[in-house]
C-alpha cells in the first residue's frame, strides 16, 4: 500500500514559523547539525537577491523531507541553487528527493538552476536531466602574479551578506600585490582561495600572513592527475536559456 506523502512548496518569506522549524529540524536530524533560526534568517530571509523556494514533505503531519532552491544570482541573472536537502531515514527510498526536486523546478521556471553535487548525489541529478556544466580543479598557488588573473571578483553586497555575516563559517583573507583574497581554511595553514575583493572590507575577516594557498581553475592540473580530485558543477538547461552566458564562479557554492 502506497504511503501518503503531502508536499508543500512556498517562498521562504511565506513559510510559517512552524514550517521553518520543521525545515530546520529535518535538516539538523539528517546531518547531525544544530542550526537555528538565525541561520535560516541569514540565508533565506535576509537574502540580498530575494526569496528562495522551500519544499517540505509531510507524512501524518510530521515533516520527513526538506529541500530548498536557494536564490543565488549570478551577474544579474536570476539563479537558484538546490541545497539544504534532507529526508528522514524512515521516509527514504520512496522518491521524496525526486518529487521535491521536480516541484521546485516547476516553481523556478524563471531562473537558471545550478549546483555543486558530491559524488553521492551527482548521479541523481544527471538521471533527472541535469548536465555537467564545468569542472574545477585544485591548483597550488606558486605565483602571486597570476593569482589576480585566475580569481573572480566578489561584489561588495554579496561579500558582506554571504561571507561576513555568515553565522556558521569563519572566513579569512590575505593580501597579495595590493589585492585582498577571500580564503576558507582547509586544515592547519592550508587555505582555499574563493575570490578577490575590495581591500576596504578587510576588517570583516581574519588576516593570515603566510598561508599555503590552493586556487580553483577550470584547467586540468597535475594535482588532479595524481589525486583525481575535482569539483563538478551541474546545471539544468531550459528551453530558451543560453547557459554559456552564465559563468558560475566557485565562490557561489553553498558548501563553502
Amino acid at each position: 500500500m502506497k504511503e501518503d506523502i503531502t508536499y508543500i512548496c512556498k517562498l521562504s518569506s511565506e513559510l510559517s514559523e512552524e514550517e521553518i522549524k520543521d525545515f530546520i529540524k529535518v535538516f539538523n536530524e539528517v546531518f547531525h547539525l544544530d542550526y537555528d533560526m538565525n541561520w535560516f534568517k541569514w540565508k533565506y530571509l535576509d537574502n540580498i537577491y530575494g526569496d528562495s523556494y522551500m519544499v517540505l514533505a509531510y507524512k501524518d503531519d510530521k515533516a520527513v523531507g526538506a529541500r530548498s532552491f536557494w536564490r543565488n544570482d549570478i551577474d544579474g541573472y536570476i539563479c537558484y541553487q538546490p541545497c539544504d536537502t534532507g529526508v528522514l531515514k524512515e521516509a527514504r527510498g520512496k522518491g521524496l528527493f525526486t518529487k521535491m526536486t521536480l516541484i521546485a523546478l516547476d516553481k523556478t521556471k524563471d531562473g537558471f538552476i545550478y549546483n555543486y553535487p558530491n559524488d553521492n548525489s551527482r548521479p541523481g541529478y544527471l538521471k533527472l536531466g541535469w548536465e555537467i556544466n564545468k569542472y574545477y580543479y585544485m591548483k597550488l598557488v606558486m605565483s602571486n602574479k597570476n593569482l589576480e588573473r585566475e580569481t573572480k571578483y566578489i561584489d561588495e553586497d554579496y561579500l558582506i551578506w554571504r561571507f561576513a555575516k555568515s553565522p556558521i563559517n569563519k572566513y579569512f583573507y590575505c593580501e597579495k600585490r595590493g589585492q585582498s583574497y577571500l580564503l576558507i581554511n582547509r586544515k592547519n595553514n592550508v587555505y582555499y582561495v574563493l575570490g578577490r575583493f575590495n581591500p576596504k572590507y578587510n576588517e570583516y575577516f581574519t588576516k593570515v600572513d603566510s598561508p599555503i594557498l590552493f586556487n580553483y581553475t577550470t584547467k586540468e592540473t597535475m594535482m588532479y592527475r595524481i589525486f583525481k580530485n575535482k569539483a563538478t558543477i551541474v546545471s539544468f538547461e531550459r528551453e530558451g536559456q543560453d547557459i554559456n552566458k552564465i559563468d558560475i564562479p566557485i565562490f557561489k557554492g553553498d558548501h563553502f
